[in-house]
C-alpha cells in the first residue's frame, strides 16, 4: 500500500473543522441525551502523534463525527461491494413512508425496520426466492415543513426490487407510489448507499445551514441502531470505527528523530508554530439555526 499524502490529511482537517463547529453547538441543545457522545466527538483526533513518516491518532467511533464517517464509509466500502459485485440482477431500491413530526420520528423508523424484516421474511418462505442484498435506514430533514424523512435503501440481488415495492405498498397503502424506486444498480449506487445515514448540513444561498435540534433528534433515533443489515449470503461488516494502526504518508515535516504531538488549533493540526496541512477553511458563514 503506497503511503499517503498531504492532501488526504488535509481531507481529515475539513472533516475535523465541520465536526467541531456542529457539535460545539449541539452538545448545548437543550435536553439532549446525547452530550457525552457530542463530546466524544469534539475531541477525536484533536491530537496526532508522528514518529518518523507515520501518524497515529485516536478515534470517536461517532456517527456526528465527520472523520470516523470517511473511515466508516471506506471500510464498508471494502468489506461489501466486493460481495455485492458477485450477486446476479443487483437492484438498488428505495422505500418511503409519509413525512412525520419529531415526536413520531422513534416510532416510524421502529415500524419501516420491522415492516421490512416482515417483508424479507415473506418473500423468502411464502415466495420461495431467497433474495441477497444489504438495507440502509437514512433519516433526512425538510426545514420548509419541519418534518422528518425516515427511508430505506436496498441493494438486493435477482432482480427483486419489484417484489419489495409491492409489498411496501401493501403494507403501507399511505406510502406515495411515485416515492418508490427501483433502478438497476451500478457502482455508483453501490457507492451511494455507503454514505451518510443523515445530511448533517445544508448550503443555501452560499452559506452553511445546521439546524441543531432537528439534527439532534435524528442523532438520538439513530444511536446504537444498526443502519446498515446484510441479509441472505452477504457477510456482516461491522460498522465500528476502531483503533487504527499507523498511518504511513509520504510528504510529512520532518522529526528530526523527536516524536512530535500535533495539536488540534481552529482549523489544522499546529507543533510550534507549523502547521500539519496547510488547510485553510472555506469563506462562508456557519449559520446554525435551532
Amino acid at each position: 500500500v503506497p503511503p499517503s499524502s498531504r492532501v488526504d490529511l488535509q481531507k481529515r482537517a475539513r472533516s475535523k473543522w465541520y465536526t467541531t463547529a456542529v457539535v460545539s453547538r449541539l452538545k448545548y441543545v437543550f435536553n439532549t441525551k446525547l452530550r457525552k457522545y457530542y463530546s466524544h466527538a469534539w475531541n477525536c483526533n484533536t491530537t496526532i502523534y508522528q514518529e518518523g513518516r507515520k501518524l497515529r491518532s485516536r478515534y470517536c467511533n461517532t456517527r456526528v463525527c465527520n472523520v470516523c464517517t470517511r473511515i466508516r464509509t471506506a471500510k464498508l466500502m471494502n468489506g461489501y461491494v466486493d460481495q455485492l459485485m458477485q450477486l446476479e440482477g443487483i437492484e438498488f431500491v428505495t422505500l418511503t413512508v409519509k413525512n412525520c413530526i419529531e415526536d413520531d420520528l422513534k416510532c416510524c423508523v421502529d415500524q419501516i425496520l420491522k415492516q421490512f424484516t416482515l417483508i424479507n421474511r415473506n418473500i423468502r418462505e411464502k415466495k420461495g426466492i431467497k433474495v441477497s442484498g444489504i438495507r440502509k435506514i437514512e433519516v433526512t430533514y425538510n426545514s420548509f415543513t419541519n418534518t422528518f424523512h425516515p427511508h430505506l435503501h436496498l441493494l438486493v440481488d435477482k432482480n427483486s426490487g419489484s417484489l419489495y415495492v409491492d409489498e411496501w405498498l401493501r403494507r403501507n397503502p399511505d406510502s406515495n407510489i411515485k416515492a418508490q424506486d427501483v433502478r438497476k444498480a451500478d457502482k455508483g449506487s453501490l457507492a451511494e448507499i455507503f454514505k451518510y445515514t443523515t445530511k448533517m448540513v445544508l448550503r443555501k444561498n452560499g452559506e452553511l445551514h445546521f439546524y441543531l435540534k432537528p439534527l439532534n433528534a435524528i442523532l438520538e433515533c439513530l444511536y446504537k441502531r444498526r443502519c446498515f443489515q446484510p441479509f441472505g449470503i452477504v457477510k456482516m461488516v461491522s460498522e465500528e470505527v476502531d483503533e487504527l494502526d499507523c498511518v504511513e504518508y509520504d510528504d510529512l515535516p520532518d522529526d528530526f528523530g523527536v516524536p512530535i504531538l500535533w495539536e488540534w488549533n481552529e482549523c489544522d493540526w499546529v507543533y510550534e508554530g507549523d502547521t500539519l496541512t496547510g488547510y485553510i477553511p472555506p469563506e462562508m458563514e456557519i449559520k446554525f439555526i435551532e
